[in-house]
């Protein structure tokens, strides 16, 4: 018998055995490249419920590469007795469906199901949150009456990226967003004077001695926006407009 067919054979035993001393891991080779995001999903407690991911129509577990204009898809299933409440990205409520998709952009993105415990009374699988105002508010003393906040995270256009880019300098992106008023249901473009606004921080980002602040992009004219909070959880803002606008952090 050729010493390769008694390694073989070996390698059989051992893994067919009680102890497996030679565990099969699959490793998804590819190349990391300048524009590769890591997008990373999965579920905050997996005895509530599952997700399932998707890049280009492909299933991936957990973690997975992908380029700016790659397709990513992530579904989220309840276990019995519990219901889906939403997806948070990078720390941000993004949506309050079963189905968040996404192109990477410009960023990394870390997507978590979070689900409850049903209770007696529940009539449908969605909880009632507050969407309007999870990741943005008024700043104590801003709030004005039947206006409301909504929060969108987003993949910009390129012309408004560029417009970001030219106002950044030396930071680096969090997440871009549109951030919208309403007064009493209706969108509202301007409000008749400025307010502050606290924004959260996602937790990963969080670091002290980390500087952020707000970008705001109206009509394609790009502004970074002072950040008036040094609590480093939150930024504080000045604006009086829905617009798009952009988290940065530098060291």
């Amino acid at each position: 018998m050729t010493s390769g067919r008694i390694h073989k054979m070996m390698a059989l035993f051992f893994c067919t055995g009680m102890l497996c001393l030679f565990p099969v891991l699959t490793v998804r080779a590819e190349e990391i490249q300048s524009d590769s995001r890591a997008i990373v999903a999965y579920t905050e407690d997996y005895t509530m419920g599952t997700v399932s991911s998707l890049c280009n129509g492909v299933s991936f577990q957990n973690c997975i590469y992908a380029s700016n204009y790659d397709s990513i898809v992530v579904g989220a299933y309840p276990n019995s007795g519990y219901s889906f409440a939403y997806f948070t990205d990078n720390g941000v409520i993004v949506t309050k469906s079963a189905y968040y998709s996404f192109n990477p952009g410009y960023y990394d993105h870390t997507v978590v199901a979070h689900f409850v415990k049903r209770g007696d009374n529940d009539d449908d699988d969605v909880p009632r949150v507050n969407w309007a105002n999870s990741a943005c508010v008024f700043a104590p003393g801003y709030k004005i009456d039947a206006i409301s906040i909504t929060t969108d995270q987003v993949v910009q256009g390129k012309q408004c990226r560029e417009a970001f880019d030219s106002v950044k300098g030396d930071y680096q992106y969090i997440g871009m967003y549109n951030i919208s008023f309403a007064h009493a249901g209706k969108p509202l473009e301007k409000l008749d004077h400025s307010v502050q606004l606290l924004f959260d921080i996602p937790a990963q980002f969080q670091k002290s001695g980390r500087q952020f602040m707000m970008l705001r992009v109206y009509k394609g004219e790009a502004v970074a926006l002072e950040n008036l909070d040094d609590r480093g959880n939150k930024v504080q803002f000045e604006t009086d407009c829905t617009a798009a606008y952009a988290l940065v952090y530098k060291d």
